[in-house]
């Protein structure tokens, strides 16, 4: 086999594969590292902010980058994580893939990140919704108190806050389309503050339901886009 056909199977055994990172050195409790490769293309979540850019892998190499990330605030613990998992990410030079794992290395050879092929169940079953964006704030917000969203067979509900709604939902492959959701009728009152009530969150909900088109998983993740492409939800494994 020549070199060519070598890095060209190569990159086939990183194409349209996820992968999430183990043994991390400056692990944060409950947040996971997810790396999700296409065709010459790398994105992922972080440990804080997603991340996205190029690769490139031959028979010898792996190099990644330039990496955008968004720039959300996270606790510390989980931004360490993440300044720590982006460094190594630059350092990168070598990878070894095995059926279940992808070890990544610098130019000494030393092991900087081990990956596990990711687990999921799918879309199927119930979420915590961690964001929602807000079109007339023009911003991603996180929720308060406990929002859930659960997916069945065509069919999506959840509670809001305050009422519990529910409605149709159509998957095909990664693109979705759902609602008009029904919500109940009652009425609920919150503390004043900066941020967005808890009926104004609820509604923020709703609309951004109705409004996602496709969905990403990544690990204990969920990921809601809308048709422009921005993010319309977040949510995580109940």
């Amino acid at each position: 086999m020549s070199s060519d056909e070598s890095g060209a199977h190569m990159t086939d055994a990183l194409r349209n594969t996820t992968w999430t990172l183990v043994g991390s050195p400056l692990a944060a409790e409950g947040v996971e590292v997810v790396m999700a490769f296409g065709d010459g293309t790398v994105s992922g979540f972080s440990g804080c902010n997603r991340f996205s850019g190029s690769y490139r892998l031959t028979v010898d190499t792996l190099e990644f980058g330039p990496l955008a990330t968004t720039r959300m605030a996270c606790p510390p613990d989980a931004m360490r994580m993440e300044d720590d998992v982006l460094g190594r990410l630059a350092q990168v030079v070598t990878a070894a893939i095995e059926p279940a794992e992808l070890h990544l290395f610098d130019a000494q050879g030393a092991l900087l990140l081990r990956f596990g092929t990711q687990l999921s169940d799918g879309l199927g079953g119930d979420w915590l919704v961690t964001s929602i964006h807000y079109p007339e704030r023009q911003a991603i917000i996180s929720t308060r108190g406990m929002v859930n969203v659960t997916f069945g067979p065509n069919q999506v509900s959840g509670h809001g806050g305050c009422n519990r709604f529910h409605g149709p939902v159509t998957v095909v492959e990664t693109a979705m389309s759902i609602g008009p959701l029904v919500a109940t009728g009652e009425f609920c009152e919150s503390d004043a503050d900066a941020g967005p009530t808890i009926m104004e969150q609820e509604q923020a909900l709703i609309r951004a339901l109705e409004a996602s088109v496709g969905y990403r998983i990544e690990g204990r993740k969920l990921t809601l886009w809308r048709g422009d492409g921005g993010i319309a939800l977040t949510l995580t494994r109940d």
